[in-house]
């Protein structure tokens, strides 16, 4: 089965990732990544759209996305295991303002496709992270 993406933003998936690191606080980063994915996994796609960041519904329009996860997600069934396997804290992307970004990856087991790799980026807005991109590998 060939490679399954979802777009979430149409250019974050052509992102170089060459940027400056820094340090944060993990915990703050991984609890909205890993509720915005719960709601996902339960198929609530419009739900999704609504909980992500002004970002993301600025150039996603709701319909586009609902759309695009009951093609793409619905079919991989169930999450059986979900791994974070990386995470990059940057303060530019290319085409988007500077600000506080970090990208998670998850190693991610679906009932009907093993060994995928889930992309969550997460902007810090009013001092809260909000998902601004998902990508299915």
């Amino acid at each position: 089965m060939k490679n399954i993406i979802v777009v979430l933003c149409l250019f974050i998936s052509t992102l170089t990732w060459a940027q400056t690191l820094r340090v944060v606080d993990v915990s703050t980063e991984i609890g909205p990544a890993t509720s915005w994915l719960e709601v996902v996994d339960s198929g609530k796609y419009a739900n999704s759209w609504q909980q992500a960041g002004a970002f993301f519904q600025k150039n996603v329009p709701q319909a586009l996305w609902v759309s695009k996860l009951e093609q793409v997600r619905t079919p991989l069934g169930a999450v059986t295991s979900r791994e974070g396997i990386s995470r990059q804290v940057l303060t530019s992307i290319p085409q988007l303002p500077d600000g506080d970004y970090v990208i998670l990856e998850f190693q991610t087991d679906f009932e009907n496709k093993a060994q995928s790799i889930e992309t969550v980026t997460l902007k810090k807005s009013a001092e809260q992270w909000q998902v601004i991109g998902y990508f299915i590998q």
